[in-house]
């Protein structure tokens, strides 16, 4: 039953990570379920709600990994795939044929213990990823509603006509500008080198306190 829960949710996360990316219909519909329930937040600025989104799925996704990832297990691998290569590179440079021939033959053991490692490392992933794309959906989503409110662009298409009143009512321009250095005074899509200064945000937030988060709750010690 654990191994089933276990690929489902895998699965699912998957299926979220394929439908945030294409389908902007996907989108709007994680982003209205997720305000039904985080609706508490729309009031605040928007970047003090990524700040806050940051750091709950920090705290989220550190605990996924900590509980999910056996660590001794994966330092062990680390170091028998180490002394392979390491022996590998050694009798190529030698022209050893001998333990050359015999490291050939333990191949598909260390294949299938790199598997084992990618496996580990994968899970965790798409686990974070039931949580953490509805929330970017509807980060997304209310970011890019409210630029064409307060410019009237259509980069985004007409998104204010299909928006339900829910997102509507939260959308208030004082709350979409922020002041950026050397930029001044921004809507939050504004673009940041490559990125909206939302998104540019939220990676500076989830990277800063995600370290911080994985050191107070010791994951991978």
């Amino acid at each position: 039953m654990k191994a089933v829960i276990s690929r489902f949710i895998m699965v699912l996360g998957a299926l979220f990570f394929i439908g945030i990316l294409f389908s902007r219909e996907f989108r709007l519909e994680l982003g209205q379920i997720v305000e039904s329930v985080l609706f508490f937040l729309s009031p605040y600025p928007f970047h003090v709600v990524i700040l806050i989104m940051s750091i709950l799925t920090g705290i989220y996704s550190n605990l996924i990994q900590k509980f999910t990832i056996d660590y001794k297990r994966m330092k062990e691998i680390q170091k028998i795939l180490r002394e392979y290569q390491k022996e590998y590179i050694e009798a190529t440079k030698q022209n050893n044929k001998f333990k050359l021939k015999q490291l050939e033959q333990k191949k598909n053991e260390i294949q299938q213990i790199q598997s084992e490692m990618m496996s580990m490392q994968f899970k965790p992933m798409f686990y974070t990823f039931v949580v953490t794309i509805p929330i970017f959906a509807w980060l997304w989503e209310k970011a890019s509603a409210s630029y064409e409110l307060v410019t009237g662009a259509t980069n985004y298409g007409n998104l204010t006509s299909e928006l339900p009143e829910v997102f509507l009512q939260t959308l208030k321009p004082e709350l979409y500008t922020v002041v950026a250095p050397f930029a001044g005074q921004i809507h939050v899509v504004t673009p940041v080198l490559i990125f909206p200064w939302w998104l540019f945000w939220y990676l500076l937030c989830s990277i800063t306190f995600g370290q911080i988060i994985k050191k107070v709750l010791r994951v991978g010690v």
